[in-house]
């Protein structure tokens, strides 16, 4: 298990719960299983951004709300390097990757928002 997957499962679970629904719930309203949205919450698998954005729609929040829940020092902290945390060469390539990702997602729905506005 990733520490960041489960901390992201924690994080959904939390407002998930907060928001009243099941898993069953969000699970329909995001087009998902059951199973995969236990296991997410779970971390025992990494959340696509296809599907977080689904999740993050459902539950009426943002994807940087989700990551940072319940620690608003993170950004921070990261920024200036305080959080004792240290990266190895595979953990930043995989961020790398995750990065380009949501920058696709979020070009290709610009793209998709000003077609559908004209």
């Amino acid at each position: 298990m990733d520490d960041f997957d489960v901390r992201i499962g924690e994080h959904i679970k939390a407002v998930r719960i907060s928001r009243g629904l099941t898993q069953e719930q969000l699970a329909e309203r995001a087009e998902l299983s059951t199973n995969h949205i236990s296991k997410l919450e779970r971390g025992l698998c990494s959340v696509s951004l296809k599907c977080f954005c689904k999740i993050c729609q459902v539950l009426q929040t943002s994807l940087n709300e989700i990551v940072y829940q319940n620690h608003p020092d993170d950004v921070d902290a990261a920024r200036d390097g305080t959080d004792g945390v240290s990266f190895d060469v595979n953990q930043i390539v995989a961020m790398e990757s995750r990065l380009k990702e949501v920058l696709s997602v979020i070009e290709d729905s610009m793209c998709y928002r000003s077609d559908v506005l004209k």
